[in-house]
């Protein structure tokens, strides 16, 4: 600026200093200053709209008129705390502090590193005017600490005093605009924008952000595309509203938020004020409780400043702890009853579960190859094994409701699990062999039919995609408590086997309606062996009560709480391998198969019930009614006959590999015969039982053959009881061939 005289340069300076300064000027030395101003502005450069005027007002005026509680009585005037007409360093805007000279820990994650940002001094360290805010905001300096003080008083620090200041005037670590020095928990700063659009598909280009949110000069990101430091109409200098994630979606299109739309987007729940407050940031109305998910948006799991290093900036809170950890709390905080309206929290605290409470840091997103979705490696998942939420849910796509139970189709995910990710056998191996390539599949629609089952999202961890040839161990262990491995899925339910639960597949038992002379005529053939009927009271069929012989169903439906009236999901329960307890309030509770499976069909311990002529062999098979060993209750017998604790289990599932140590539960079987000749395999009727050897398949003319291994019941894996070869009832149906068992 070329000096017009002292009196010219005088005025330029009170100016800057005070915007009351107006007043003194003459009209010729108004149009000087304003023309001065115009050029002061142009250097200065943040904001749209001329806000000189504005700083005043808010926190950033310093002087001794402001209204705010951090400030100086030695000076009134307000623009000199951060701006100086000369001698200024850097050269611009005119700044009016020295350079901190710290080095930065910068945010960095999977998905973007900001330590490739260009033009620093030291590789991604801050550059331009983040550079210039973090002169306050990082601590190091104190507010009051001037190249050039006021008045007469050239190059002496102003005191500044008030609440989040220490006594040397720095911003205290404990205020709310402390920044630090690592910025590993703050959103990224000094990058070029380039360096992520268009490689990454979740956000926009920079030609489509509103006027308000600017890059800076060289096309970076700074602190002032989202804040105005000389003030704005908005809370905490923001250029726009962080209501209903109005700033956030300016640069940021997540994947499946608007076209969902997720229920976190449009929920209207809100905090019931118990435990962990959930929002960060006060909208609307004054006070948190009238909040909702809505309102709060991007912020209900986000925190620009002081999130979870490296996790994208998410600010779960431990509540025994009081410290933002990692990423279970972001969710637990409102999923725990106080917000959400199923309180999901402590089955992650029961005996065996998910357990996303117990380990940390293991999720890792990423971004492999530009444009491709953020999503953990098979690499990840069976080098780190851990669950989180975002294993089964995403965020940004989830809405509400879990899946129906029973039908045709009822194998497909439930609304909660769109947006989430699985992998697909693709081929399915042959019978009773794992699989070994898949293709990754993305939950975009509840439509029958579609890449959508629940099961492709949990063999994404559970089979070799993850683990490969080196199968992890059970965490539950084995029926004795042993260490035992997992065996895989894909083999288990392999659509090829002789028989399986439908969990990728419909079952491959549908004899003719008429097959049985004693079922009922009532058209449900098969169906009448499962607890099929109109919920009492309700006059609908609902949940297991839907479940018919030709349904479909999902790893959930036999994986969840043993508490029934807990949120679905296999997030935990207090029985081993999260398994679900019996629901129908009648036979043991650990007996979880009576929840599809009629017990006054098949029995246990001290009941026979009157329809066990529905099934294809009256139960027991052995003939002896309530004296069959099966059926007497005992420290060794009835459900105590096996180790599981589950009658049906004896027979059907729950034999272990002693060969690769793998526990073979009842997701399906294609085992071959055992040792008795003319039996068999073990994979027709899911006959791979903890104690059956050898089976052989009744007739309407020939009584079932049963042979048992011999055990040493205390040492034996899996079974607790010698039970005595037998040949026993007839088949009240017949199958032509095991392929079809059609008659």
């Amino acid at each position: 600026m070329k000096k017009t005289g002292p009196k010219k340069v005088f005025e330029f300076k009170s100016l800057l200093r005070s915007p009351f300064s107006l007043r003194s000027l003459g009209a010729k030395g108004l149009l000087a200053g304003v023309s001065a101003l115009g050029l002061a502005a142009a250097y200065l450069g943040v904001s749209s709209a001329p806000s000189w005027a504005t700083v005043a007002g808010t926190k950033h005026n310093f002087g001794s008129l402001s209204t705010a509680a951090v400030k100086t009585q030695d000076t009134s005037e307000i623009c000199v705390f951060c701006h100086t007409p000369h001698n200024s360093r850097p050269s611009t805007p005119l700044w009016n502090k020295t350079d901190t000279g710290s080095t930065y820990n910068v945010y960095a994650s999977q998905t973007l590193a900001a330590t490739l940002s260009p033009n620093a001094p030291i590789l991604g360290q801050p550059t331009g005017s983040s550079k210039l805010c973090l002169a306050c905001h990082d601590g190091t300096i104190a507010i009051g600490s001037l190249l050039n003080g006021p008045g007469a008083d050239q190059g002496i620090t102003v005191n500044v005093a008030g609440p989040g200041v220490t006594a040397g005037g720095t911003i205290a670590a404990t205020s709310t605009s402390y920044i630090g020095t690592d910025l590993r928990d703050d959103h990224p700063i000094s990058f070029s924008y380039s360096l992520s659009y268009p490689s990454n598909p979740e956000i926009k280009a920079s030609t489509a952000f509103p006027p308000e949110v600017k890059l800076d000069s060289a096309g970076r990101v700074q602190c002032t595309s989202c804040h105005d430091p000389h003030g704005t109409a908005f809370p905490k200098f923001m250029v726009a509203t962080l209501e209903n994630g109005t700033l956030c979606s300016a640069c940021h299109d997540k994947r499946y938020w608007t076209t969902m739309p997720s229920v976190h987007k449009t929920s209207t729940a809100t905090w019931n004020g118990l435990g962990v407050n959930p929002w960060s940031e006060d909208m609307g109305l004054a006070g948190f409780t009238d909040d909702n998910t809505a309102l709060q948006s991007c912020l209900s799991c986000h925190k620009s400043h002081g999130g979870t290093a490296g996790k994208e900036l998410l600010k779960g809170t431990n509540p025994l702890t009081g410290l933002v950890t990692d990423e279970e709390w972001t969710c637990l905080n409102c999923h725990n009853g106080n917000v959400a309206a199923k309180n999901v929290e402590p089955a992650f605290s029961y005996l065996y579960r998910h357990d996303v409470k117990g380990v940390y840091g293991a999720h890792i997103p990423s971004r492999v190859l530009p444009g491709d979705p953020v999503r953990e490696t098979a690499a990840n998942l069976g080098a780190n094994r851990h669950a989180e939420c975002a294993d089964c849910h995403n965020g940004h796509g989830a809405k509400a409701g879990s899946h129906a139970l029973g039908g045709v189709n009822g194998n497909i995910i439930g609304a909660n699990g769109l947006g989430g990710w699985g992998v697909k056998p693709t081929p399915w191996a042959a019978a009773g062999t794992a699989a070994a390539v898949y293709t990754v599949v993305d939950f975009v629609s509840l439509t029958p039919g579609t890449d959508n089952l629940e099961g492709y999202m949990c063999i994404k961890c559970h089979s070799y995609y993850a683990y490969g040839l080196i199968p992890p161990t059970v965490p539950s262990g084995n029926a004795d408590g042993t260490l035992v491995y997992q065996s895989d899925p894909t083999a288990d339910f392999n659509i090829n086997n002789m028989s399986v639960h439908p969990v990728f597949s419909a079952g491959k038992n549908a004899p003719f309606v008429t097959a049985n002379p004693n079922w009922p005529l009532n058209s449900l053939g098969l169906t009448n062996t499962f607890r099929y009927l109109d919920f009492p009271g309700i006059g609908v069929r609902t949940g297991y009560y839907n479940m018919t012989h030709d349904s479909t169903v999902t790893c959930s439906d036999c994986h969840g709480s043993s508490t029934a009236t807990d949120p679905s999901g296999a997030h935990g329960s207090n029985n081993k391998w999260i398994l679900k307890g019996n629901e129908t309030g009648v036979g043991s509770t650990k007996t979880f198969c009576y929840n599809c499976h009629r017990r006054d069909v098949y029995g246990d311990e001290g009941y026979l019930g009157p329809n066990a002529n529905y099934s294809r062999v009256t139960h027991p098979v052995d003939g002896l009614g309530l004296a069959s060993p099966f059926y007497t209750a005992g420290i060794s017998t009835g459900n105590n006959s096996n180790k599981f604790g589950i009658l049906c289990l004896s027979c059907h599932g729950g034999s272990h590999d002693a060969t690769s140590n793998t526990i073979k539960g009842a997701h399906g079987s294609n085992a071959a015969a055992g040792t008795l000749i003319g039996s068999d395999p073990l994979g027709y009727r899911m006959m791979n039982g903890a104690c059956v050897e050898s089976h052989k398949r009744a007739t309407t003319l020939a009584g079932a053959q049963m042979n048992f291994r011999v055990v040493t019941p205390a040492t034996d894996k899996v079974c607790s009881y010698n039970f005595t070869n037998f040949i026993g009832n007839i088949a009240n149906y017949n199958c032509n061939t095991i392929a079809s068992c059609v008659n």
